[in-house]
């Protein structure tokens, strides 16, 4: 595997939604956030409800509230983040990756952005994305390369192989 360390992987290409909502799902970027949307659901829920001696009393305004909260902050919420991140984050625009034993640098127009590999929490691969997360800067960097933009035979696996070798997979 040392041989792997001296390998540079480079693509150009641009991400479709359907490959942004993956990755953003692979990421988990908003696993956290369900549970404590969910506990919350279930506290405001069970605050509509009360114990008495005639047994159950339900309240169905506070219940209302619950279930209104919980439909928004657990289905509406995460697609419109995600739907926002696409946005602001130009998704859509073609960039180009260079991923070598350094880090992986993100040129976007004139501009670039390096993440060295201790700033990279992990590295997942799902049928249709290399997926790298990271912190840089307090903020949480998701770098998604889409395997249809290697050409040359073997070159995701290689890069499967490097990305799980420098940045783990989150365990």
């Amino acid at each position: 595997m040392s041989e792997i360390r001296e390998v540079s992987f480079s693509a150009t290409g641009s991400l479709t939604r359907d490959e942004y909502d993956e990755a953003a799902k692979a990421a988990g970027l908003f696993r956290r956030g369900r549970i404590v949307a969910s506990l919350s659901t279930v506290l405001l829920a069970a605050a509509s409800v009360k114990l008495s001696s005639d047994g159950l009393t339900v309240y169905p305004v506070p219940l209302g509230i619950a279930v209104a909260y919980g439909l928004v902050v657990l289905l509406f919420l995460p697609r419109w983040a995600v739907g926002r991140g696409f946005r602001s984050g130009r998704a859509a625009e073609e960039k180009r990756v260079v991923v070598d034993g350094t880090g992986i640098e993100v040129f976007r127009g004139g501009e670039s952005q390096r993440i060295v590999w201790d700033e990279m929490r992990y590295y997942h691969e799902t049928p249709r994305l290399h997926v790298f997360v990271g912190h840089s800067r307090r903020r949480t960097c998701l770098v998604a390369v889409p395997k249809r933009l290697f050409t040359d035979p073997g070159e995701s696996e290689l890069l499967a192989a490097f990305g799980h070798e420098q940045a783990g997979d989150g365990s």
